[in-house]
Parts: structure tokens; C-alpha cells; sequence
């Protein structure tokens, strides 16, 4: 063989397509849920701090303590992918009108199976579900292509909708909008936003060990491409399903 031409076969990484990452998104989501909803919440009376104490003090209550824990570290991974994602739908959707409707309705929707599993009755407005953080984001997003050259409005409005997020008390609030308006702002150098994207995420869950950094492992092999159409209202379903099978679970296994 002449010399220059030895070639090397390099084995390409496929990496993940948006849809796989949302299930590796939604099974970290299961994994906290699983830890606050069924153990923390339910097994270990998380709503009553007298029972907490309590629970947690015997050696039962120690292991499922521990065991919550580990699974709400898993569950801090969902958030930051779930937030890329939407920044991707937001980028290449054919129609946004529609897109933001789906999530906004997706937030109504889920909000009184969430305020059961998590608070065990119908109504609680003192917390709202993530939905609404993912809606709030997209509105950040609108503005910020919408006023891109007004100078400070699209600052202005990623602010509001921060501010916004922060009255109605949802799920990630200001933390959630800013991590959503960041992976938009900075689309075209993936590697700053995913860099800028993990320093907050680390920040946000710092008293989960900075697990939340794990979730830019596979952001990082994504390859641009959506995956599989017949998954797309899966993630909009699953989202409020499984939140009454859990209500379901705590209601029927205390009776």
C-alpha cells in the first residue's frame, strides 16, 4: 500500500434523537416522583413534619429515606432536558400558535392530578405544576424572537415571565424560565449553552449533590434529529397519567 493511503475506519456515534432523549427525561421524572410522591410523601408523611420525624428515626424509615434521596438525585436530570427540548420544538415547529397551546393546555390539564399527588386533595394553589415554568418559557421565547432587536425588551420579558413564574409558585420557577431563555439565547453556540445551561442547573440542585450536570451527558450526543412522529402525544399524556395512577396508589393503599 502506498504511503497516504492507510485510512482509518472511525466508528460514528449516532448519538440520541430528541424523542429518546425525553424518555431518558421522563424515566428520571419517574424515578422522582416515585421517591417524593410515593416515600416521601406517602410512606414517610412528608406533609405531617411530626410523623416525618418520627418515620424517619427508625431504621425503616432510614433506608426509604436514603432510598428517596437516590431517586430524586436520578430526577434531577429531567428538568434540564425537558427544557432543551422545548427550546428545540420552539425552533422547528410549523406552527407555534399550536405548540404553545398544546403545553398551555398540557399545564390546565395536569394541574389538579398533580395538586393530588402532591398535596392529596383537588385544589392547592400554593404550587403549580412544571407545565406552567415550560409554558412561561416559551413565552420568554416568543418575546425574545419577537423584540430580538429592541435592544432590552426581550431581557425585559425573560424577566416578567421569570417574575411570573415566581408569583404563581411553579414548579422551578425562576431558575426554570432562565435555563429555557438561555438554551434559546444561546441556539447557535451549543456548546456555550449547554456550558451556561449546566452551570445553573448545578446551582439548582446543588442540595441534590449536582446531579442535574449528568443530564448534559446525553444533551451533549444529541443529534438534531426529532425520532419516531408516533411518540408525540405520549409525552403529553403520560405527564398527567401518572400522576393519578400515583394519586391512585397512596389513596387505595391507605384505605
Amino acid at each position: 500500500m502506498a504511503r497516504g493511503q492507510l485510512k482509518f475506519n472511525r466508528r460514528r456515534i449516532r448519538g440520541f434523537t430528541g424523542n429518546e432523549l425525553k424518555i431518558i427525561a421522563v424515566l428520571c421524572m419517574l424515578c422522582d416522583h416515585i421517591g417524593y410522591m410515593l416515600i416521601e410523601n406517602s410512606m414517610l408523611y412528608g406533609y405531617n413534619p411530626e410523623y416525618w420525624n418520627m418515620a424517619i428515626a427508625t431504621p425503616e424509615g432510614e433506608r426509604l429515606y436514603i432510598l428517596a434521596r437516590i431517586l430524586r438525585m436520578i430526577g434531577r436530570l429531567s428538568f434540564p432536558i425537558f427544557a432543551y427540548m422545548l427550546t428545540e420544538g420552539f425552533i422547528h415547529t410549523k406552527n407555534l400558535r399550536k405548540y404553545m397551546g398544546r403545553v398551555l393546555i398540557l399545564a390546565l390539564v395536569s394541574e389538579i392530578p398533580f395538586d393530588l399527588a402532591v398535596f392529596h386533595r383537588a385544589f392547592a394553589f400554593s404550587y403549580q405544576n412544571v407545565c406552567f415554568t415550560l409554558y412561561l418559557g416559551l413565552c420568554a421565547m416568543y418575546f425574545m424572537k419577537r423584540w430580538k432587536k429592541k435592544f432590552i425588551l426581550p431581557y425585559l420579558a425573560v424577566a416578567a415571565m421569570a417574575a411570573l413564574s415566581y408569583l404563581i409558585r411553579s414548579d422551578y420557577s425562576i431558575v426554570g424560565v432562565l435555563l429555557i431563555a438561555v438554551f434559546y439565547a444561546l441556539r447557535r453556540d451549543r456548546s456555550a449553552g449547554l456550558f451556561v445551561g449546566a452551570v445553573i442547573s448545578a446551582v439548582e440542585s446543588f442540595h441534590y449533590y449536582c446531579t442535574a450536570l449528568l443530564a448534559f451527558i446525553p444533551l451533549r450526543f444529541y443529534n438534531g434529529k426529532r425520532g419516531s412522529a408516533g411518540l408525540k402525544y405520549f409525552f403529553y399524556i403520560f405527564y398527567p397519567l401518572h400522576l393519578l395512577i400515583f394519586f391512585a396508589i397512596v389513596y387505595f393503599g391507605n384505605r
